[in-house]
């Protein structure tokens, strides 16, 4: 098999030669691995763009995910087309009107987007919500779907991350649509952006509004969540009008959990944001793609739903939360729905042994056996404090 065709028989269930691997990470630790390998210039903008399947090919893996999405370099997103911005995020908050900024933390060149203001926290009606949204429909041009993994601001004006323009080029034109397809041994991907619906909800709300709005102001949430599920779902549909015959795989994230259970009651998960999901999930379906669902924390709650609304695949199964250990998650789901992830990265991978890891995933291999239904990889990226010597155990017992 292929990492593609191994990729695609685990999501089916269907018997692999091997359990197929991912990796994800911080660049911080990306970085330290590819200076380990002897891989790239440390120096160069572009380094992961240019060398990331020499690092892949190095650790033994089929795939690199990021975020929700099985393909960090693989995933295509909407070209932004609205009014010029200062800042524009990678997850296209700043262009549906809610104010984000970068964040760094320079010791770890970690760059993240921080949600500056909520739009929608001090309104008193509902009034002010119709439309907030979906009238930014037309800020984005569908047809034309450009990598993901490039700085969006980058893409925005071409050159400005690199000062080796004609480079520049060359790096796009290796991740464009036609590059990755002619090598037929991605899965290309699409989703990541402005399809949660409810963190979307919190985010113009303010999450402490918004719960508040969940549990007495019902008119208010109401009104928000229909706003958003009708942005979410239009979004998408032209979303997927635009990838026809391109992608294969959707992502997507919502995280309604936390270490110990949801952040709301099941109850409102189903009243509220379960028929926007049966809705998003059918239209993606009927596209022909796999659906990927991320949610962080203790699911036991709300995953029974989302499998049985048909979700292909679930990211990350967080081994650390709550009732989450991965012996009960494969009792209760590991028949159920194809999962990705479940090498915790809070505590084992950070202060784990390496004989504990190497443990570890004997135990999941045993588990899932070579039956299909597991993509196994980090719970989450892999994040600054974790030993290189930990990462490389990893994929080491990966490879067996």
């Amino acid at each position: 098999m292929n990492k593609k065709e191994r990729v695609i028989a685990s999501i089916k269930f269907k018997g692999v030669d091997k359990i197929p691997a991912t990796y994800r990470a911080i660049n911080f630790i990306s970085k330290k691995l590819m200076r380990h390998f002897d891989i790239g210039n440390q120096d160069d903008p572009r380094l992961l763009e240019k060398n990331y399947k020499k690092l892949m090919e190095a650790l033994g893996i089929d795939f690199w995910s990021s975020g929700c999405n099985i393909g960090k370099f693989s995933t295509f997103i909407p070209e932004y087309i609205g009014p010029e911005l200062e800042y524009l995020d990678n997850n296209y908050y700043s262009a549906i009107g809610i104010p984000t900024k970068q964040k760094t933390i320079p010791e770890y060149e970690y760059s993240f987007t921080e949600i500056i203001s909520n739009p929608l926290r001090q309104i008193e009606s509902t009034d002010d919500i119709k439309g907030f949204l979906t009238c930014k429909l037309d800020y984005f041009n569908y047809d034309n779907l450009i990598n993901g993994a490039l700085n969006l601001n980058d893409a925005l004006n071409p050159g400005s991350g690199s000062s080796d323009l004609a480079q520049y080029k060359k790096t796009v034109s290796d991740l464009s649509f036609n590059s990755l397809i002619s090598k037929s041994d991605d899965l290309i991907c699409m989703g990541n952006v402005l399809s949660n619906p409810f963190m979307l909800c919190s985010y113009l709300r303010g999450m402490d509004r918004f719960l508040c709005d969940l549990a007495g102001n019902i008119r208010m949430a109401e009104a928000i969540v229909s706003e958003v599920k009708d942005f979410v779902l239009e979004f998408n549909r032209r979303y997927l009008s635009g990838a026809a015959g391109k992608c294969e795989y959707f992502g997507c994230w919502d995280d309604v959990a936390m270490q110990n259970g949801l952040m709301f009651p099941p109850k409102d998960f189903i009243k509220y944001f379960l028929p926007i999901w049966k809705e998003l999930i059918s239209m993606v379906k009927s596209a022909g793609k796999f659906f990927n669902w991320h949610c962080c924390g203790n699911v036991n709650e709300v995953l029974p739903i989302m499998i049985d609304a048909g979700i292909d695949v679930f990211d990350v199964v967080q081994t650390s939360a709550k009732d989450m250990e991965i012996e009960k998650f494969y009792n209760k789901f590991g028949k159920s729905v194809c999962i990705h992830g479940g090498i915790d990265v809070q505590k084992l991978l950070i202060s784990g042994s390496h004989h504990e890891i190497r443990e570890e995933v004997k135990k999941i291999r045993d588990l899932w056996g070579k039956n299909g239904g597991i993509i196994i990889g980090p719970s989450h990226e892999i994040v600054p404090e974790t030993d290189i010597g930990n990462v490389l155990t990893l994929y080491d017992e990966l490879r067996k």
